[in-house]
């Protein structure tokens, strides 16, 4: 037997009738009605904080008015991701004919690393700025701002060292904002049973922006459009301000859609219910509207700050969630995307064509797992995956410190295999895993806290990476690599739990947060 819990608005408890095996509310007594004007609501605390329980024999599902534009509104909040991809390479390989056009104040070592951290410092401050945001704004109100910096972030083809770093911080900002949104926003508008699917769907579309830059890199190919006249790397640094105007047309202006959570907490309850009715059939809006206010309710977070995601009740989810943003980012695979053109050229010994098809190929290889997640996904929990997962790229860490020390083209080959198989696995498990689990186990604010910190471990990598190529070579920062994923798959060992199958409440008692 199920058991939904609804908030109680009065003395009274509300009719609730059985249709064809789906729970359907048939009247809610005593609701404020504000046909024009909504208001804030009005009940006392004291009846607000009441629950009663509905007991079905047969779990409610709701019909929704149509799955191909809920798809579309999914996708397209998502869409951020596919810009996330995309950011990983699209500056590496156009290093050396962006150099050659503007004035350095340093080394090319240092300078690679000031205008990779400073997309990581936009997304750390963006992702800070979140908080804020969502406390006088809905979500699509925060992520339309966030894609006003995306669409301004084309002036990054302004051949200038200063204009450049400016722009590229403002496109940082675009996606600290963007990716702290995307995951909650997804969550609160998505229903249950469609989760897990377009949850994974955020690791498809990072996939799909490294596949599509690294494409676009074959036109370094052509000599001409890497010389020091070329145009080609403004064309490449001018793609994501269209996918985020894209975006904000498709969302904001086509479907005027929004998360019914945050207009309930804006005290707009009519709005959340104009949203539901634009997603789900007539006969389940109220229905919805009663879960999308007991979410709200149950968020404790948002009426006890930021520091209670530090209590006993919480801290477990968040070390979760932080840990995977630090290991995602530690593992070696971020490193490999952002300066994917630098470890190319020292395994491909400076063989420019051999560098850019191997570029491409990475990008090809990242793309496969989404097509086969969601039969593994079928059959293996979160659980399972992340920790057969962390296994392989340990050993496929070790395999290429070991192949690093060997300079025989046979040698580059098989390392080239390796971090292929490398990429693959991380695509396939703890890619995807950390932007899935992550907003699935915390609460909004759990889910703010650890992508902030996401972006201070990739803040942290893009700036000393090049140094410790420098310094260390690729068996060194390897060896590193290696060393934090093992450490970080002991905790994962004892502490992450299986949810496959579970809904919401259930993970949260799993948690022990209920």
């Amino acid at each position: 037997m199920t058991s939904q819990v609804f908030p109680l608005y009065n003395q009274e408890n509300e009719n609730i009738k059985t249709d064809n095996g789906s729970l359907i509310i048939s009247k809610i007594q005593n609701l404020r009605q504000q046909p024009s004007d909504p208001g804030p609501l009005t009940n006392p605390p004291s009846l607000i904080n009441q629950r009663f329980t509905a007991k079905s024999q047969i779990e409610v599902e709701e019909d929704l008015n149509s799955f191909v534009h809920l798809t579309i509104i999914l996708v397209a909040i998502q869409s951020g991701n596919f810009s996330i991809g995309y950011s990983l390479s699209y500056l590496s390989m156009s290093f050396t004919t962006l150099f050659s056009q503007i004035t350095l104040k340093g080394s090319e070592i240092e300078e690679q690393g000031l205008f990779s951290a400073v997309l990581s410092i936009g997304q750390l401050i963006g992702a800070l700025a979140t908080k804020p945001l969502l406390k006088y704004m809905t979500r699509n109100q925060s992520l339309l701002i966030g894609d006003m910096f995306g669409v301004l972030s084309i002036l990054q083809v302004i051949p200038n060292r200063e204009i450049i770093l400016a722009f590229r911080f403002c496109y940082g900002l675009c996606l600290g904002i963007s990716t702290t949104i995307m995951a909650v926003y997804v969550k609160e508008i998505c229903p249950e049973k469609y989760y897990e699917k377009f949850s994974v769907l955020a690791s498809f579309l990072i996939a799909g922006g490294l596949f599509f830059v690294n494409f676009m890199g074959l036109g370094y190919l052509n000599f001409d459009l890497r010389g020091e006249n070329s145009y080609y790397w403004q064309i490449i640094f001018a793609i994501p301000a269209l996918l985020h105007f894209l975006r904000s047309f498709i969302i904001t202006v086509i479907y005027q859609i929004d998360s019914p959570d945050s207009l309930i907490q804006m005290n707009k309850p009519q709005s959340a219910k104009k949203i539901l009715m634009k997603i789900y059939k007539p006969q389940f809006v109220d229905q919805m509207f009663f879960k999308c206010q007991q979410r709200v309710q149950n968020n404790d977070e948002q009426i006890e700050g930021i520091m209670n995601i530090f209590t006993k009740k919480h801290l477990k989810t968040v070390m979760i969630g932080c840990l995977l943003a630090f290991i995602s980012t530690w593992c070696g695979l971020f490193a490999l995307y952002s300066y994917c053109s630098q470890i190319f050229e020292i395994i491909s010994d400076g063989d420019f064509t051999l560098n850019t098809l191997f570029i491409l190929i990475i990008g090809i290889v990242q793309l496969i797992p989404a097509f086969i997640s969601k039969f593994v996904y079928r059959k293996m929990g979160n659980r399972s995956l992340l920790l057969y997962g962390l296994f392989l790229l340990i050993i496929c860490q070790i395999l290429i410190v070991g192949l690093s020390y060997s300079e025989t083209l046979e040698a580059s080959i098989v390392s080239f295999i390796i971090i292929c198989f490398f990429s693959f696995v991380f695509a396939l498990t703890l890619g995807p895993i950390t932007f899935s689990m992550t907003p699935e186990i915390n609460t909004s604010e759990g889910t703010y806290f650890c992508f902030v910190t996401l972006y201070l471990w990739q803040l942290i990598m893009l700036y000393i990476f090049p140094f410790m190529l420098d310094a260390i070579k690729i068996s060194g920062a390897f060896i590193v690599f290696a060393i934090l994923t093992f450490l970080s798959s002991i905790f994962f060992y004892f502490f992450v739990k299986e949810t496959k199958g579970l809904n919401h409440d259930e993970i949260e008692r799993l948690y022990g947060k209920l």
